[in-house]
């Protein structure tokens, strides 16, 4: 009768172990998993930074060219009109001077 109690207590600290081991193994996934959960979260918000910053960059670059086509037509167009007003500028003023004196 001793042998069966002793076995059965050595059966009891056996599972007790396992259930400990169990308990041990499912906290170790647990943190594991926290663990790389935190690394998939910060690898996103990296990636998320690195795209954001892309996208500046390229909205930076398509409206920096942008303002140099509009800066480039603005001075095509000035100039168009100062030659426009080299051109005319002695007929435009002998008209003037024409009304001024009234002939």
């Amino acid at each position: 009768m001793e042998e069966i109690i002793r076995r059965i207590i050595e059966i009891e600290y056996a599972a007790q172990n396992l259930v400990a081991k169990g308990h041990a193994q499912a906290e170790k996934i647990r943190m594991d998993t926290l663990e790389k959960l935190k690394e998939l979260e910060n690898n996103i918000t990296e990636m998320s930074s690195h795209k954001i910053e892309e996208l500046r960059q390229k909205i930076r670059s398509e409206a920096y060219e942008k303002i140099q086509k509009i800066s480039e037509t603005t001075d095509k167009r000035l100039k168009a009109l100062e030659a426009y007003v080299n051109e005319n500028r002695e007929t435009w003023e002998n008209q003037i001077f024409n009304r001024i004196l009234g002939r």
